[in-house]
């Protein structure tokens, strides 16, 4: 009779574990969806050159291009993020380069290195054979960033209510934070990772 009871016990205790490990999955699962969902739509502001409208640590809310919005519908006054290749620090040099209204601008590879940037397009320039570009400038810049944008470039654009952006301050600090303090995250996660997986393990011996 005991033996009985001993199958049972342990029949039910390996049941629990089962439903407590798929329940576990199904929240981890929903949680990585949601977060994936939310992060495709924020961007998190790193400098002032967007500034008053936003600010370094500031996130933004976005929609994505080619899925949310289309192209074509792109205007000035738009805040977009699109890829630059123009940054000193990326080392590019443009394979063109046009003056249009008595600023000069690079046309890039699609080849070199990018970094994202987000700004507004102020006004578009149309080439000789028909290729459209447009003129992006920081609010908070004296000058026009010094690339012709592709609209192919352009990969998200900033929301608006009432023609307002949609913007969370300093939300972001933390995401800059993490970014700019890579060693000592990972370090936390891994120590995290070893607490958690010790804790198991006795766990599994204890039952």
């Amino acid at each position: 009779m005991s033996d009985s009871n001993n199958k049972d016990d342990n029949s039910t205790k390996a049941n629990k574990k089962n439903k407590d490990l798929r329940k576990t999955l199904l929240e981890f699962g929903i949680f990585i969806v949601l977060f994936i969902l939310i992060w495709t739509h924020v961007n998190v502001v790193v400098s002032n050159s967007m500034y008053p409208e936003m600010e370094r640590g500031d996130f933004v809310l976005v929609e994505n291009a080619g899925l949310e919005f289309h192209l074509n519908d792109l205007k000035t006054g738009d805040v977009v993020i699109y890829d630059a290749h123009w940054i000193p620090e990326l080392g590019n040099y443009p394979s063109q380069v046009i003056t249009y209204e008595n600023y000069k601008y690079g046309i890039y590879s699609d080849s070199e290195n990018i970094k994202p940037v987000i700004h507004r397009i102020i006004g578009n320039y149309t080439s000789n054979k028909g290729d459209i570009y447009y003129i992006i400038k920081g609010d908070n810049n004296q000058d026009k960033d010094p690339e012709l944008v592709k609209p192919e470039q352009i990969k998200k654009r900033v929301l608006t209510i009432s023609g307002n952006l949609l913007v969370l301050p300093k939300v972001g600090y933390l995401s800059i934070y993490v970014k700019e303090n890579v060693l000592l995250v990972a370090l936390f996660i891994g120590l995290m990772f070893l607490y958690e997986y010790r804790k198991s393990i006795i766990g599994i011996f204890r039952s």
